[in-house]
């Protein structure tokens, strides 16, 4: 739940897989001047999708998928790109792959924040 969470930061993102730094389109994420802030988990299992990863949210103890947090210059506009890279569209959630959505993730120094992931 949101309220448990110490801070909910809009204006940032957390990704993993082909979006995370050394990786193939972590260049959209350069292009649009997002500041690395730090590597996080989420309580999630990964998935082999061929070309991607896939992650679903897990409730099983130990199950956690690793990636980066990123502050969001201008955030609706950032997301609008990413989600065109990603293949999401809002108008057809239900038909994507990915969905976008309000994620705990537990930074190095345990602390926990509600990010977009």
């Amino acid at each position: 739940m949101v309220d448990s969470w110490q801070e909910l930061d809009t204006d940032s993102l957390f990704v993993y897989g082909t979006l995370r730094r050394g990786f193939a389109l972590h260049h959209h994420l350069r292009r649009m001047g997002a500041q690395f802030v730090a590597a996080g988990e989420v309580q999630a299992e990964l998935y082999d999708l061929g070309k991607f990863p896939g992650a679903r949210k897990s409730t099983k103890p130990g199950k956690v998928v690793a990636g980066e947090v990123y502050r969001l210059r201008q955030a609706e506009k950032a997301l609008k790109v990413l989600d065109h890279v990603e293949g999401f569209s809002p108008l057809t959630a239900e038909k994507s792959l990915f969905q976008r959505a309000i994620t705990e993730v537990v930074l190095p120094n345990g602390e926990r924040r509600g990010y977009t992931g």
